[in-house]
């Protein structure tokens, strides 16, 4: 592998991602653990999105402030996954490639399987799905773009790099290892929006017996909030698309190292995972506190935000 960097920019080098920008990239990204320990504290209530949305001429509609700074992550991918094997000397052209990548098949499904992910969450959900979203502070959508674009960095350099260097380690398609990380990320995907799903649901039929209680011809769905009855997905936990995201990107980070990539520090589907528990626990917590004095304990039923044996 052979990149020349002593006459390369700033852009140059991140565009796509040279080995050095890589590295940075994967610092920045792993620093989101210890930042996260904010989110436990009075500043974590600031988060100018959803329920916590500030009153701001600068805010931003929230769809489409979702969509563009959520799509950062696959576009970005799709694009390293495809530029930097092509300015790589020698340049890649395992034969297992299927999508022109030059990279091999098992690299290539686990691009595929983020991209489908964001498919969901960053269009059909918010564009198609969601009732309603609440305006977004630019501020936000900044820090959202952020994260994706180093996050989707990582993934791609790492599946991209880790062929070119040698360190991949080829392993069969089916093996133990693939099959429990990629049911996993299935069952994942699939909790993940059915729990959502479902919150919509419940948060339309609201919308609808507040307007006809209010003699209303049109349903506004703004600012209408439920909890959800303790049953199905929500039976013992009021975040459970939360946790179901986890156990999706748990399944991904088991199948990439089943299939050669490692598991350990340097892997960052491993720093994902983390990183989503880090920024996403807290928020579960604050959420229960927050159903609890909207709608009062009694409506909670007891339920954790998302970890029932911790209370959390």
């Amino acid at each position: 592998m052979a990149i020349d960097l002593n006459t390369m920019t700033v852009g140059q080098e991140l565009f796509p991602p040279t080995p050095r920008a890589f590295g940075l990239l994967f610092n920045f990204f792993r620093s989101i653990l210890f930042i996260s320990v904010l989110l436990w504290t009075p500043l974590g209530q600031i988060q100018a999105m959803g329920r916590t949305s500030i009153i701001s001429k600068f805010n931003l509609p929230g769809r489409y402030a979702w969509a563009a700074a959520e799509s950062v992550g696959p576009l970005n991918l799709i694009y390293i996954l495809y530029a930097l094997p092509a300015k790589l000397r020698p340049s890649l052209d395992a034969p297992s490639s299927f999508l022109g990548t030059g990279l091999p098949m098992q690299s290539e499904i686990l691009g595929c399987l983020y991209v489908l992910h964001y498919l969901n969450r960053a269009f059909i959900a918010p564009l198609f799905l969601a009732p309603s979203m609440s305006p977004i502070h630019p501020s936000i959508t900044v820090m959202m773009s952020v994260f994706q674009f180093t996050n989707s960095s990582n993934l791609a350099c790492w599946l991209v790099y880790t062929v070119a260097t040698g360190d991949f380690q080829h392993q069969p398609l089916i093996s133990f290892g693939s099959v429990i990380g990629m049911t996993l990320f299935w069952i994942g995907m699939f909790g993940n929006i059915k729990a959502e799903t479902k919150l919509f649901e419940l948060r339309r039929g609201a919308a609808k017996r507040k307007a006809k209680s209010e003699g209303k011809a049109q349903v506004t769905y703004d600012k209408v909030y439920v909890i959800p009855p303790p049953e199905g997905w929500f039976k013992s936990i009021l975040f459970p698309h939360y946790v179901m995201e986890w156990v999706e990107w748990t399944g991904y980070w088991i199948l990439a190292g089943s299939w050669g990539l490692g598991y350990g520090n340097s892997s960052p589907a491993l720093w994902f995972v983390l990183a989503e528990i880090a920024t996403m626990l807290p928020r579960a917590v604050s959420g229960r506190q927050w159903y609890e004095q909207k709608f009062g304990k009694r409506a909670v039923a007891g339920r954790a935000g998302a970890i029932p044996l911790l209370g959390l």
